[in-house]
């Protein structure tokens, strides 16, 4: 009686699941350049506002413009993970936790950043 399904082919695991081992970094380059592009995003909002202190030297530094620049970044960064995730197939747990952040943290800082400019703070 036989089901049709050959179970020991498909894995090398003693009890003939298909589950893989979790990988808990990436193996690809482009799930790398993904965690780096994160780190930079959620970086940005610890060294921007430290630009500001130097208004005076750098026009540039407005405090109006280093939020946009921030979630602008960690925009970026939810873009680059997401597709690192479901197009370049990087299962890792640290893609996958930086995507789940990055997005989260895109649409919270979002949020703040436009409510902000529309409240004309």
């Amino acid at each position: 009686m036989s089901t049709g399904v050959d179970r020991g082919s498909a894995s090398s695991r003693p009890d003939g699941s298909l589950n893989q081992p979790t990988k808990i970094f990436p193996t690809d380059p482009f799930g790398w350049i993904a965690l780096v592009a994160a780190a930079i995003g959620f970086g940005s909002w610890l060294v921007l506002p430290v630009f500001t202190m130097f208004r005076d030297q750098w026009p540039v530094t407005d405090t109006a413009l280093m939020p946009i620049i921030a979630v602008g970044l960690v925009l970026i960064a939810a873009i680059v993970n997401v597709l690192a995730v479901w197009i370049g197939k990087q299962r890792s747990v640290m893609n996958v936790l930086a995507m789940g952040l990055t997005v989260m943290a895109t649409l919270g800082f979002g949020f703040i950043v436009i409510g902000e400019a529309l409240g004309g703070a």
